[in-house]
């Protein structure tokens, strides 16, 4: 099984934002969305671009290159049925007011 490394603090993500963070030498892209936290394969499997960069709208994030989206809840590319473009995701947790996530 995988292990939980603490990434940053609640209080390093504001509500509604995220932030990029490389994590046993992956760059994951970590999202507050009302107060809870998620975590995302930073690249955008289209094209490459770093999600933690893209436009958020609700628990929602597009790709700034080609406005592909994903839900940051879980991956799942939004705008056509094709698992095989889904962001990977990653369980998070919080301990204390540390965010740490699995890989």
């Amino acid at each position: 099984m995988a292990d939980f490394h603490t990434v940053c603090t609640i209080y390093d993500i504001p509500v509604g934002e995220s932030r990029m963070f490389v994590v046993n030498e992956s760059i994951v892209g970590m999202f507050n969305i009302g107060g809870e936290f998620f975590a995302l394969q930073n690249e955008c499997p289209h094209a490459g671009a770093p999600l933690a960069h893209g436009l958020i709208d609700g628990d929602k994030v597009a790709c700034r290159i080609h406005h592909w989206r994903f839900s940051i809840r879980n991956g799942t590319y939004l705008d056509e049925d094709q698992p095989q473009c889904n962001a990977q995701s990653f369980p998070v947790r919080v301990v204390g007011e540390d965010i740490q996530v699995q890989l």
